[in-house]
């Protein structure tokens, strides 16, 4: 496996890649690696021959300082699991690389997509997103880009942000993956005292109660908000950032349950914020 620092030795690598035909898949992270990431690799591993990753935590996008300066940095062990699962290349790149100081910092938003959710609760989050895949993208050079579907909302940008810039990629989002209680799996998690990861368990506690009262013949949006809050409610230290039903393509808000809605939640437990989502369906799909 490469490890490499520089543009030029991530370019060099390329260029020699793509002379031999190599279709190449990538994996933008932000280190403190689990499964789920490596679900990415495999996925990656299996639609290209040489899979890249980078670790990169990108400080455009936390609107809190504190955050950023929280957010767990296991570089060794990421390096150990990169390998183990038999990455080709992982980028490491440092700030300076990635954000040159003499450089006029360039805005991105697509407005639209970025109205709700995170991308209300988290001014300029979102730029600092754009600005960081855009980057990457053009460095790698990848035939295909995978991102987790916990994130929802940054993989829809991220789509919008490749058709309309054109990039000549493909992003493939890959299902979350979840511990035995349902919890989505995130670097954020290991930051979590004993007492906050029980309590976090009323996440996907909450999805199934959700369709549950649906299934039940409960379609108000405002009273199944009002249900599901007080719900999440019940845990100590519990504060909701959102708890909303989306759109599935343009993200949002809706009035009325859809065939298929997006309920996406983010709350805070304790100081930490976790974000996750379920694809809520009126009818059970057809099984062919």
């Amino acid at each position: 496996m490469l490890v490499v620092n520089s543009v030029p030795e991530l370019k060099s690598a390329i260029i020699s890649w793509k002379k031999q035909g190599f279709q190449i898949g990538f994996c933008p992270t932000m280190g403190a690696l689990h499964s789920g990431h490596m679900d990415l690799v495999d996925t990656s591993k299996s639609k290209s021959l040489k899979t890249i990753v980078s670790i990169f935590i990108n400080p455009t996008q936390f609107n809190d300082p504190k955050d950023f300066e929280k957010y767990p940095k296991t570089t060794e062990s990421d390096l150990k699991l990169c390998e183990t699962m038999g990455v080709d290349l992982v980028f490491l790149p440092t700030v300076e690389t990635m954000y040159p100081p003499e450089t006029t910092p360039i805005q991105m938003s697509i407005p639209k997509l970025q109205e709700t959710l995170c991308g209300k609760t988290r001014p300029g989050h979102f730029e600092g997103v754009l600005l960081i895949v855009s980057k990457l993208f053009h460095l790698v050079e990848p035939d295909f880009a995978f991102f987790g579907l916990k994130d929802y909302q940054q993989y829809r940008i991220i789509c919008s942000l490749v058709e309309q810039l054109n990039f000549p990629l493909e992003v493939i989002g890959v299902p979350t993956k979840r511990e035995n209680d349902g919890l989505a799996m995130s670097s954020r998690n290991m930051r979590l005292s004993e007492k906050e990861r029980e309590t976090s368990s009323l996440i996907p506690r909450m999805f199934s109660l959700a369709k549950k009262i649906i299934g039940g013949g409960e379609k108000n949006i405002p009273i199944l908000i009002e249900i599901l809050k007080d719900f999440l409610l019940t845990g100590q230290n519990v504060k909701i950032d959102y708890l909303e039903f989306v759109h599935p393509e343009n993200l949002q808000t809706l009035d009325v349950l859809l065939e298929e809605s997006i309920l996406a939640v983010a709350i805070f437990v304790g100081n930490v914020r976790l974000i996750d989502n379920q694809m809520i369906q009126l009818s059970p799909p057809v099984i062919k």
